[in-house]
């Protein structure tokens, strides 16, 4: 087995980062070594490097006879193909475009439009929406069988063509929570260089599983590139729906989520604990290993052993980013034996921008900014500048402009940068700005509603010059009393003036973020 101090020094002698340079160098020294798993039980494929190498080469070489920097559309759920499809067009010299699954099939429709795409790669799932994204013609496509088929019939003779890894390879669209998605050009650099020092950055051993939805940015950069890059098996998870069941039977060492995966793991652990009657059992439990942890003793995987074997078992290390993660969830996981390394990214970036390092996490952070970035605030937004920062919005040149303005990419985060660590304070865009010229964080009084148990959503902003939170309790339950509560210990500018009430959730993205 290839260690892991060969692996390191074998990627560190590569002369140029790119996406294919990656792949090169696992192979060339673990070509045996399993590089993704997927399926159930018997019937379960696994993928050693080499094989994934010859079929995404076999699939390129395919492409690049049919196709010159054509923009290719790729629809599908989490599947190997879909990995295989990826890399293959970007190696092609082609340009993807991964489109989330869930939106409806006319925006999808017109995501495709927008972007030019010439051909559609779907899976055999999506077939109906494949089947309105080329009405009318416009749009050839290619299904996933016969993508199996290509591979396995291709002739394996190398293709040498090389891109220029400073062009566009990709086409992410953002979630669009206030707007019209905006079509996100990196490059091969981009993507190849910010996977790349993240990995060096947080080197994390041992296999994993892959479950966040393989059309954002994050889930490729840590879940897939850097996860191979760092030697694991990949076993490809099919979602949220199947993730707790995953864990117990494919036992990883690390993954990389959302927040809400780490939500709902703690709420399944306190039901638990609640079902079964040791509510008390576990917070004794805590108790003691914070108190050991102080005097150098960690008992914390035996003292919890039951948690971490419905975790399967292995489970050291998480990777969070895409939203803001309350501290609370990081120090439970702390206490239980389990290291969350909270960071902070945007697709613009692709998109890792800063992360917690395994030689020192500060708390409320969201981490060091990578290797290959800078990270610097101007009027208080937090602005990057660096080898993963985008080319441009497609077809936006005036919004590309603004957003790239001096040469650094201005996030439209607010924050600051502290002793080199990174810490968010919320949307520029939500800030609220009163009358007397207080400006107040609408995500920093949303934290403080979301302590309040009954509070199941919220969304806090400026109304005629006054604080209103908009609030959904699950039980319709009132917080009035609670509200009044914590107005008293806030700054009188920065006190809720009205608490309205929803009878629904409010309307989210597919990545489960709130539409302001």
């Amino acid at each position: 087995m290839l260690k892991t101090e060969d692996l390191q020094r074998y990627y560190r002698q590569i002369g140029t980062v790119d996406l294919r340079s990656i792949l090169e160098v696992r192979v060339a020294h673990d070509p045996d070594g399993i590089a993704y798993i997927y399926g159930e039980g018997e019937t379960h494929t696994e993928k050693s490097c080499r094989q994934y190498y010859d079929e995404v080469i076999s699939l390129a070489s395919y492409l690049h006879e049919r196709y010159q920097h054509a923009k290719i559309a790729l629809i599908g759920e989490n599947s190997y193909l879909w990995i295989v499809s990826f890399f293959a067009t970007i190696i092609s010299d082609n340009i993807i475009v991964p489109l989330d699954k869930d939106l409806p099939p006319t925006e999808l429709k017109e995501l495709a439009q927008r972007s030019d795409c010439e051909l559609l790669i779907y899976s055999q799932t999506y077939a109906d929406v494949a089947e309105v994204l080329c009405e009318g013609g416009s749009l050839a496509s290619l299904s996933m069988p016969e993508i199996s088929n290509i591979v396995a019939q291709a002739n394996q003779a190398e293709f040498t063509h090389q891109r220029d890894h400073e062009d566009t390879c990709a086409i992410f669209f953002t979630s669009g929570t206030t707007g019209k998605p905006k079509g996100v050009m990196l490059s091969d650099k981009n993507i190849s260089h910010d996977s790349y020092y993240s990995a060096f950055d947080l080197w994390l051993k041992g296999d994993s599983v892959l479950t966040l939805p393989l059309h954002h940015t994050f889930s490729l950069a840590v879940g897939v590139i850097g996860a191979y890059m760092c030697g694991h098996a990949v076993y490809i998870s099919k979602g949220l729906r199947y993730f707790a069941g995953d864990l117990v039977k494919h036992h990883p060492f690390s993954i990389c989520v959302v927040p809400l995966y780490l939500e709902t793991i703690y709420k399944r652990i306190w039901r638990q604990a609640k079902d079964t009657g040791s509510e008390g059992k576990l917070r004794w439990g805590l108790r003691i290993s914070r108190t050991l942890k102080k005097l150098g003793i960690d008992v914390r995987r035996k003292l919890f052993k039951e948690i971490h074997d419905e975790l399967g078992g292995k489970l050291t290390d998480i990777i969070c980013g895409g939203a803001f993660l309350d501290q609370d969830y990081i120090d439970f996981f702390d206490d239980i034996g389990i290291n969350i390394y909270n960071g902070y990214g945007i697709t613009e970036c692709s998109p890792i921008v800063s992360v917690n390092r395994a030689e020192k996490r500060v708390p409320h952070s969201v981490g060091k900014p990578m290797s290959c970035l800078e990270v610097i605030t101007i009027n208080g937004e937090i602005c990057v500048r660096g080898d993963a920062v985008m080319l441009g919005y497609y077809g936006d040149p005036h919004t590309s402009h603004d957003a790239l303005a001096g040469g650094w990419f201005h996030t439209g985060d607010l924050g600051y940068v502290d002793d080199g660590y990174v810490f968010i304070q919320g949307r520029k865009k939500n800030l609220i700005i009163l009358p007397n010229g207080k400006n107040v964080s609408a995500e920093e009084l949303e934290e403080h509603l979301e302590h309040i148990d009954a509070v199941s959503e919220v969304v806090v902003r400026s109304e005629n010059d006054r604080i209103v939170a908009e609030v959904y309790c699950k039980d319709g339950q009132n917080v009035d009393a609670e509200v009044e509560a914590l107005n008293r210990k806030l700054p009188p500018y920065k006190r809720i003036a009205e608490v309205r009430y929803r009878d629904t959730e409010f309307p989210k993205t597919t990545t489960q973020k709130i539409k302001r």
